[in-house]
């Protein structure tokens, strides 16, 4: 957490500047906001307050209307409702979300039109959750989808968030109505922590709907995200600049459903202008809640996904897929405790023994039932069990 001694400081700044500038970040880091390094956020707050010193022109008319707020009752607010403020300077700001905006700026995909939002890289985070945020986004992925989520968008979410889960993936996405609810749900089923991406103040419950959920996601050992300071209202440009944080985040960016024009889609134009992998589900041809999951896969700007399976061996690495099977037809490889525990508790040839069914194989190994049939698939395709109506019986 940032230090007691420079805390007012960034609050202060955190208050007065809207989400972040390229201007800001030069101030904080003369030498390149790139190294993370100590920032010299007194003496950008002093300028900011006194409106003097190196003040740019932009920044400074652009905070005409907030310099004059007092810190104080942000700090307040934080210590009573056990909220910090994460900045580079903490030893839990993960170092891949400014490389993410390192990787953008070399590319220089900030400058695209299908990219809309303020593109400079945060500086510091609200969060909400005792977790550290690099456990929390080292192995993730970020789900995104329409707020009209069709019956098959639903369906499709469950299985691919409920598999990442079980697979050992936080999932972030931005508590919105849809895809993005049914994401963070699939994860605390799993007992996976989710992560928001706030477009609003830590304190403004948006949807309000979503109240309870968000209460669900903090206390199973998630959190909420978000660079706007306490009572900042969700808006539509909000919106467009949060969908960056949530990109840059993840290893990766899935879309399940969405039409051609959406805030989801704005996610996924982040995460390619991050070069991070980015997948889509495809639908209906019919549907137009698939229509732009579709051109994206036909135009090559997003990886067809038919199942959780396609992000997993991607974005495992290769001497863990070797652990766990994935992708491999060679039988010689270990499967992982997982696979070991639903060997044992699987069907003898002889048919003594277990039954070999799946309320039993869930019962005798603890483990998820999601995770139970994603390891009966792998070990089905390895060999080493075989499938007789509703009975899964070792291969001797």
């Amino acid at each position: 957490m940032t230090t007691q001694e420079n805390f007012l400081e960034w609050v202060y700044v955190r208050r007065v500047i809207e989400a972040s500038r390229l201007d800001v970040l030069d101030m904080l880091w003369p030498n390149g906001w790139e190294q993370l390094g100590p920032a010299e956020v007194q003496a950008v707050a002093d300028a900011l307050a006194r409106r003097g010193g190196e003040l740019p022109g932009a920044l400074a008319d652009s905070t005409s209307q907030r310099y004059e707020q007092d810190p104080a009752r942000d700090a307040e607010l934080a210590t009573a409702r056990g909220w910090r403020l994460v900045t580079p300077e903490d030893d839990e700001w993960p170092s891949e979300l400014t490389a993410s905006f390192v990787r953008m700026a070399d590319s220089g995909a900030d400058h695209d039109s299908s990219v809309r939002g303020q593109a400079a890289a945060p500086f510091a985070l609200w969060v909400r959750g005792d977790t550290r945020l690099d456990a929390l986004v080292r192995r993730s992925v970020t789900v995104v989808g329409t707020r009209a989520a069709t019956r098959y968008g639903e369906q499709v979410t469950r299985s691919f968030a409920g598999d990442l889960a079980d697979a050992g993936f936080s999932l972030i996405s931005g508590g919105a109505i849809g895809i993005d609810a049914i994401a963070h749900r699939a994860a605390l089923d799993s007992k996976m922590p989710t992560i928001v991406v706030m477009a609003c103040g830590l304190d403004v419950s948006y949807p309000k709907a979503h109240g309870d959920l968000f209460e669900q996601i903090v206390a199973a050992g998630g959190m909420l995200i978000s660079e706007y300071p306490p009572g900042t209202p969700p808006a539509r440009h909000r919106f467009l600049t949060r969908n960056r944080l949530a990109a840059a985040l993840g290893q990766a960016t899935l879309v399940v459903e969405a039409p051609q024009r959406s805030g989801a889609l704005n996610t996924l134009n982040w995460a390619e202008a991050f070069v991070k992998p980015t997948f889509a589900v495809p639908g209906p041809v019919t549907s137009h809640a698939s229509l732009g999951c579709l051109d994206r896969i036909r135009t090559a700007r997003a990886t067809l996904a038919v199942s959780a399976r396609d992000l997993i061996e991607e974005l495992t690495p290769l001497g863990e897929q070797m652990v766990l099977g994935l992708g491999q037809e060679d039988r010689s490889f270990l499967p992982s405790w997982e696979h070991l525990a639903i060997i044992d508790a699987a069907a003898l040839p002889s048919g003594k023994g277990p039954e070999g069914r799946l309320p039993q194989l869930v019962e005798a190994t603890g483990l998820p039932a999601r995770t139970v049939i994603r390891c009966l698939r792998d070990l089905e395709a390895m060999g080493r069990l075989r499938r007789e109506a509703d009975r899964w019986i070792r291969v001797e």
